[in-house]
């Protein structure tokens, strides 16, 4: 009993400064390192590449319409930087266009948009001519959304963004009475009687709101960027326009 116990216990101590030993110990070749330095790159590219795949879906899933912020920022700046932010939205709608998985009369539609704004930009010699290039991008980001005809840009306040509602709206008391698009803003303005932000032109060496100016000297005043219309498109309008200045 005594031998048996006593060899066991020398065994267990045996075996144990065996595996306790580093010279015991199997090393880490190279490769486990290099495996285990690749493997949290790896994961974050698979990572990177998904979310980038799903931003491609999404965009192409979501509607195109210019950012509120855009807007915000345009109304903001002076007339140089609102023709910097067109630009960008020229060239934003301009990548849509060769990438979109909408049906070839719609991608067609929005190529048209986007020549004719970018046509526009070149000529535009005001705020009134650069909003006007806002609301063709609005045109060419619509005609890539679907069939759904949308509502143009805030009749009143073209900066102000797409309308969100289409209202009655009279220029006089005794003038002819127009559906128009309008903004959150401009209809919390006309509800409490109060005269909303308005777009304003030169008229006679002083500024009046842009739908004052008679519509035979003016595009914006005749179509009210969009709003005016109802059987031809403002890309339509701008074109025959810029065609006649040529």
């Amino acid at each position: 009993m005594w031998l048996t116990g006593s060899t066991t216990a020398t065994t267990t101590a045996a075996l144990h400064t065996a595996l306790s030993s580093p010279s015991a110990t199997t090393a880490p070749s190279p490769l486990r390192f290099l495996f285990l330095a690749a493997g949290p790159l790896l994961l974050i590219a698979a990572v990177g590449l998904l979310l980038r795949r799903r931003s491609r879906l999404r965009d192409l899933a979501q509607p195109l319409a210019i950012p509120r912020a855009v807007f915000a920022a345009a109304h903001r700046a002076d007339e140089a930087g609102i023709r910097e932010r067109a630009a960008e939205e020229v060239a934003r709608l301009a990548g849509h266009t060769q990438r979109n998985g909408a049906a070839p009369a719609a991608t067609e539609r929005a190529r048209e948009s986007c020549a004719t704004a970018e046509a526009l930009l070149r000529q535009a010699r005001g705020v009134p001519d650069l909003a006007g290039v806002f609301a063709l991008v609005h045109e060419g980001c619509a005609a890539l959304d679907g069939p759904k005809a949308p509502l143009p840009l805030c009749f009143f306040h073209p900066l102000h963004g797409p309308a969100i509602r289409r209202i009655p709206w009279r220029p006089s008391d005794d003038g002819e009475r127009f559906q128009v698009g309008a903004c959150a803003t401009c209809v919390r303005a006309l509800r409490a009687r109060r005269e909303p932000d308005t777009l304003t032109d030169e008229r006679a060496d002083r500024p009046v709101p842009y739908f004052d100016v008679p519509p035979e000297h003016s595009l914006w005043s005749a179509t009210g960027y969009g709003s005016l219309l109802t059987d031809t498109s403002l890309t339509t309008h701008v074109q025959r326009e810029l065609d006649l200045a040529r």
